[in-house]
């Protein structure tokens, strides 16, 4: 396995991932209500919550198939989760920084761009690394 993913440092920081987002989520699936009042997001937030849960859970899903399939070919999901991570530490950081951190009951945190920050490196950190496993089969077709 430590191979197929091109060195111990690749495979314990895709094991980060896979945790990070099975910890995020559970969080948003399955513990929504904790959740919701850790941030004081309000009822409100139930669906919105639970939708990113899903995109979250289907993207550790994918990362935990390619842990026992390899990661051969599978520059999509990286860079996905790559420009994933951008986007929210770019709107984590607006968000946490604007109006909405000063609504009342609402508990803004510098998580909310911290965690997609270290992410995003660590999705680099991939991209550099194993970038003749995860861009072999595009960059042998071209």
């Amino acid at each position: 396995m430590v191979e197929a993913f091109g060195g111990v440092l690749n495979l314990i920081i895709w094991l980060l991932l896979i945790v990070a987002g099975g910890y995020y989520a559970y969080r948003c699936l399955l513990q929504t209500k904790g959740f919701i009042d850790q941030y004081g997001f309000g009822d409100g937030a139930v669906f919105m919550t639970r939708l990113v849960g899903t995109c979250v859970g289907a993207s550790t899903a994918v990362a935990i198939v390619l842990l026992f399939i390899g990661p051969q070919g599978a520059w999509a999901f990286v860079v996905y989760g790559w420009i994933q991570a951008l986007l929210a530490a770019i709107f984590g950081y607006n968000t946490v920084n604007s109006e909405w951190a000063e609504v009342e009951g609402v508990k803004a945190s510098a998580e909310g761009y911290i965690v997609p920050a270290i992410l995003l490196v660590f999705h680099l950190i991939i991209m550099f690394n194993m970038s003749d496993i995860i861009y072999g089969a595009a960059l042998a077709a071209s």
